[in-house]
């Protein structure tokens, strides 16, 4: 939890309580990831499939550990997991205004298909749409 709340803009709302975090974890097809780095967590992912969709619902990493590769391998782990559970198709969104996310997506050959307008609202206010990406899992 203290990743989750490090690693999400407060502004926007965006970290899950544990108790969203502990019921999502019960639903048949979610799982989680956790990187670590000797005991201390230094990120996670967390994921969800519904038949041949996997979603990415949760990626996040320490603000000391960014730039490390972090998010990258988590991101890796997480489409292989969603490989090798069959899934042919792996969905995510996220912040439009997330830069460094949206890098991570793209160079992992994340394509933009949707977009939400004013999805996220900031606590001053603000509006973000939330961007919908896609990769095809090659089985």
């Amino acid at each position: 939890m203290a990743v989750m709340h490090a690693g999400f803009d407060p502004l926007f709302g965006e970290a899950w309580s544990a108790a969203q975090l502990a019921g999502t974890l019960t639903m048949p097809g979610s799982w989680a990831r956790l990187a670590l780095a000797g005991t201390t967590a230094t990120g996670f992912s967390l994921c969800r499939s519904i038949g041949p969709d996997v979603e990415l619902l949760l990626i996040a990493v320490d603000p000391g550990q960014r730039r490390l590769g972090v998010g990258a391998r988590l991101l890796d782990a997480a489409l292989a997991d969603a490989s090798a559970r069959g899934a042919t198709d792996f969905f995510l969104e996220v912040r439009e205004d997330n830069a460094a996310a949206r890098r991570l997506y793209a160079s992992a050959g994340f394509a933009e298909i949707g977009r939400r307008p004013d999805y996220y609202s900031g606590k001053d206010g603000s509006k973000r749409a939330a961007i919908t990406l896609r990769i095809a899992l090659h089985q």
